[in-house]
């Protein structure tokens, strides 16, 4: 619980609901929601409104917190001095994702609060924006509850597909072009049409690459490239399935999620090109 002070308002005092915390699916991301008490200084006039800036940042075991998002939000005090928003910030899937790789145990979270009243006077009585003093309130979320947040949010956090941005006209950027291409027709639910996209820009891949073909050798007499080189053609070959031309796919339908991963794969081996 903290106090947002105002020279010529009073006192705000807010309080962060840690039991209200969840995780939501948006388009295309997520975001994260917490509740937030305010209850407004006693005799204050009716149809006050408070404007809030918070910044979310997230405690790391080095002792640094890295920020996370900002969001803001207008509250009305209609129904007397007591006030309870929800403050929702956008979140990427990696930023989850990366949430989850650097937590231990319990997540700790810090909202920085910062207040202001447009209707409020200033000092020497006229109009103006009087701010507060800035607050922080630290949110500790149970790993049970985190764990049950981020499983509610299904297969939406499971796959990052991130496609490089090349810089010049070379095979790398004409494979990413592909891979976006790939990406605007499973958009369109065209899942076959996006796979085969993806064999385009393998074959780019196979071209910048030159990595060595492996031959008959055994396997563990493969050096790292011929390796490289041989998973580079299983996933042209798993790709090549789309066109359903041979037995072993002519009766498979592939599903959004194999395109989403041959999306995704493909798009890591672009780091690996020269």
């Amino acid at each position: 619980m903290n106090e947002l002070r105002f020279e010529t308002a009073g006192k705000y005092v807010v309080n962060v609901q840690p039991e209200t915390l969840a995780i939501l699916k948006g388009m295309g991301t997520h975001w994260l929601e917490v509740q937030l008490a305010v209850n407004a200084p006693d005799g204050s006039p009716g149809g006050r409104l408070l404007m809030v800036e918070a910044d979310l940042f997230v405690q790391q075991q080095t002792n640094v917190k890295a920020f996370l998002g900002s969001a803001r939000l207008t509250i009305a005090f209609a129904n007397g001095g007591f006030d309870r928003s929800t403050v929702r910030f956008l979140l990427t899937g990696a930023q989850l994702l990366a949430l989850e790789a650097q937590r231990h145990g319990d997540l700790h979270l810090e909202l920085e609060i910062r207040g202001f009243l447009p209707q409020a006077p200033d000092a020497d009585g006229a109009p103006g924006f009087p701010g507060a003093n800035q607050v922080t309130e630290y949110i500790t979320v149970a790993e049970s509850r985190w764990r049950q947040q981020l499983r509610n949010l299904g297969r939406s956090l499971g796959l990052e597909m991130t496609i490089p941005f090349p810089v010049g006209d070379g095979p790398q950027q004409v494979a990413a072009n592909y891979l976006r291409e790939a990406q605007r027709r499973l958009e369109g639910q065209d899942v076959d049409g996006a796979i085969l996209e993806v064999r385009r820009a393998l074959e780019e891949v196979r071209t910048a690459s030159g990595w060595a073909w492996p031959g008959k050798k055994d396997l563990d007499q493969q050096t790292a490239e011929e390796r490289w080189s041989k998973i580079r053609s299983a996933l042209e070959h798993q790709a090549g399935g789309a066109l359903h031309n041979d037995l072993g796919t002519k009766d498979h339908t592939y599903s959004r999620n194999e395109a989403e991963v041959l999306i995704a794969q493909t798009a890591a081996l672009l780091r690996l090109l020269p």
